[in-house]
C-alpha cells in the first residue's frame, strides 16, 4: 500500500481496506484545503499539481467565486496584471502626479511625472551617443507615504525603459533598494512594475543602468508612483470653506470659471478600415494650464479574430485649447467605447 506524495495511500484490488485507512485518505484530503495549510498548486510533494500551459478554463473563476481582499497587490506577479486592472480596482493612487523631481543627465521636456504622455510634451530622454549610462531621476514625493508598492510608466512605444532599478528613501540620503527589472526580449514590457513589498519614503529615484537592446536610448514618461495611502482621485480638497486643487507643487484656493460636458463613442473594425480608434470633439476654448479633464468610459476590445473579448481603456487630452482627444488604447482588430466627458476650468 504506497503512498501518494499527497499523503493518500493506494490499495490493490484484492486489499481489504478498512476504516481506519479510509478515514487517514479524508484527513489526507482535508489537509490540501484546509485554510491553515493552503492549496498553492506548486506541484511540489503534498501539494496540488500546477496549473498547465493551457490556463484556466474561461469562465473558470468569476466575481463571486473570489473572496473579498483575497487578491491584493503584493500577491500578484510582476507582469501579469496591467495597471488598468488595479487602478480599476481603486487599489492605490498615483503619489508622483507633477511632483518636483530632478536628474542626473539627459534631456527633459515637459514633466515626466505627468500622468500622461501628451504625444512628447512630457518625458526624460537618456541618449548613449549624448550621456554614457546610469542616469537617474528623483522624485521628491512632498510627504511621507507609508504603503508604496509599485511605478508605472506610460507606454511610447519608442524606447521604454527595459534596464532599471528603483530605491526609495525618506530623507533624501539612505536608500533601499525596492525594485530591479531586465528585459532583454523584443516585446513590450509591462507598464506597471508592483513591488514584492510595501514600501515607505518620501523620495523615489529611477535609475535606468542601460537602454534597449535595439535602440541606444531609454524614454520615461507618465513616471507614476502607486502608494495605498491613497486612492486614485481628482487633486481636491476642501480647506477651510475653501475649493482647493493641487498641481503637485502645493494646494492653491480655486473657484471654477466654467464646466463643460458631453458624451462621444469610439468605434473601429479592422477588416473593413471603417472608424477609428481615435476621436476628437470640438469645445469652447479653454486655458489648458487651468484646466482639469474626466471621463467615464465603458468598451470592449480585442487584438485578433480569435482572441477573448477584453475591457477597452481611452485616454483623453486637451489639443489647442479647443479640443478633446480620446485615443482607445487596445484593439488592433476591432474596438468599441462609449465615453461621457467633463473639462472643468479654473478661474
Amino acid at each position: 500500500m504506497p503512498k501518494l506524495p499527497s499523503g493518500l495511500t493506494t490499495f490493490e484490488p484484492s486489499d481489504t481496506v478498512r476504516r481506519t485507512a479510509q478515514n487517514e485518505n479524508i484527513e489526507a484530503i482535508d489537509a490540501l484545503f484546509r485554510a491553515t495549510g493552503g492549496h498553492r498548486h506548486t506541484g511540489k510533494a503534498g501539494d496540488a499539481p500546477q496549473i498547465g500551459t493551457e490556463g484556466i478554463a474561461v469562465g473558470a473563476v468569476t466575481s463571486d467565486r473570489i473572496a473579498l481582499s483575497a487578491v491584493t497587490g503584493d500577491r500578484v506577479a510582476r507582469a501579469t496584471l496591467c495597471r488598468r486592472h488595479l487602478k480599476s480596482g481603486r487599489l492605490s493612487g498615483n503619489v508622483a502626479k507633477y511632483k518636483p523631481f530632478t536628474v542626473t543627465g539627459g534631456v527633459v521636456v515637459g514633466v515626466p511625472t505627468a500622468p500622461y504622455r501628451q504625444y512628447g510634451d512630457n518625458y526624460w530622454l537618456v541618449n548613449r551617443s549624448s550621456v554614457p549610462f546610469p542616469q537617474s531621476i528623483t522624485v521628491n514625493l512632498t510627504t511621507e507615504y507609508y504603503e508604496i508598492e509599485g511605478i508605472s510608466f506610460e507606454n511610447n512605444w519608442v524606447a521604454p525603459p527595459r534596464n532599471f532599478y528603483v530605491e526609495i528613501s525618506s530623507d533624501n540620503t539612505n536608500w533601499t533598494r525596492a525594485y530591479t527589472y531586465s528585459h532583454s526580449g523584443t516585446e513590450q514590457p509591462p507598464q506597471y512594475h508592483p513591488f514584492d513589498q510595501l514600501f515607505h519614503g518620501s523620495y523615489v529615484r529611477l535609475t535606468l543602468t542601460e537602454p534597449g537592446n535595439q535602440t541606444n536610448i531609454a524614454y520615461v514618461s507618465g513616471f507614476g508612483v502607486f502608494s495605498r495611502d491613497v486612492q486614485e482621485s481628482p487633486d481636491f480638497r476642501i480647506h477651510k470653506g475653501s475649493l482647493q486643487y493641487s498641481e503637485g507643487w502645493g494646494w492653491k484656493d480655486v473657484g471654477i470659471k466654467g464646466v463643460q460636458r458631453g458624451s462621444a463613442s469610439i468605434s473601429y473594425f479592422y477588416p473593413n478600415g471603417t472608424g477609428s480608434t481615435v476621436r476628437e470633439v470640438t469645445i469652447s476654448a479653454v486655458n489648458p494650464q487651468k484646466t482639469f479633464v474626466n471621463i467615464t468610459t465603458s468598451g470592449l476590445s480585442h487584438w485578433f479574430q480569435t482572441s477573448p473579448m477584453m475591457d477597452g481603456s481611452v485616454c483623453a487630452r486637451l489639443v489647442d485649447g479647443n479640443k478633446l482627444r480620446f485615443n482607445f488604447y487596445e484593439g488592433f482588430y476591432e474596438a468599441y467605447a462609449e465615453i461621457s466627458w467633463e473639462v472643468i476650468e479654473f478661474a
